[in-house]
């Protein structure tokens, strides 16, 4: 049996400016940073064999204190870097919502079938991750495993994790900045908490309800 963890970064400073960051790099803010440090105080309940993080330095940052406090390798991993989305980077999420209206409509209302201007379609992109994490399952002989990621990567991970497939990622909310999800994995997957920041009281942070 597998232990599954994955954890959003810390707040950034795009997560700040509500920038669509994709695969832009963006540090911690330094809330980002304290978040880091209470959730990885939190991930102390468990004995993690290996951390498993976006090469992003928002998602590196974010991991470093996790492997610190379980003295355990950190891995860094392009395949689990954010989707690239193209010509929405480094725009406000209102900004691309006026200039590409009908696209932005699909990611709100059925990301399975969007496809940002200039970069991956979310098909592609859930196929990336879910190659990527297919292959930890299969490959892997560590109990526990911790995946430090972004948000999107982690809707479309239990949106696998949930069906199979990326229709159920719709379904799918978003998790805070800093947060943790557990799942237990036996040949079927068993989610054990989802989201979860308590620990984090009033710096907890996320994304805009309107995203």
């Amino acid at each position: 049996m597998k232990t599954i963890i994955l954890v959003r970064h810390g707040e950034s400073a795009t997560n700040i400016e509500k920038v669509f960051c994709g695969q832009l790099n963006a540090p911690l803010t330094e809330l980002g940073k304290k978040q880091a440090q209470l959730m990885a105080e939190y991930i102390d309940r468990f004995s993690v064999d290996k951390v498993y993080a976006s090469s992003l330095d928002r998602a590196v940052e974010t991991a470093m204190p996790i492997a610190q406090r379980q003295n355990c390798p950190l891995e860094k991993c392009d395949a689990l870097k954010e989707i690239n989305a193209g010509l929405w980077q480094g725009k406000t999420y209102e900004e691309i919502s006026v200039k590409y209206p009908e696209n932005y409509k699909i990611w709100k209302t059925d990301i399975g079938r969007a496809t940002p201007e200039g970069g991956e379609t979310c098909v592609q992109f859930y196929d990336r991750v879910t190659t990527f994490f297919k292959g930890l399952l299969a490959k892997e002989q560590e109990q526990t495993i911790c995946l430090v990621a972004h948000a999107v990567i982690i809707r479309m991970i239990e949106s696998y994790m949930s069906t199979g497939s990326i229709e159920a990622a719709q379904e799918l909310g978003w998790v805070p900045n800093a947060s943790v999800s557990v799942y237990r994995y036996d040949g079927v997957f068993t989610c054990l908490v989802r989201g979860c920041c308590d620990y984090l009281g009033e710096m907890r942070t996320e994304l805009p309800k309107s995203i």
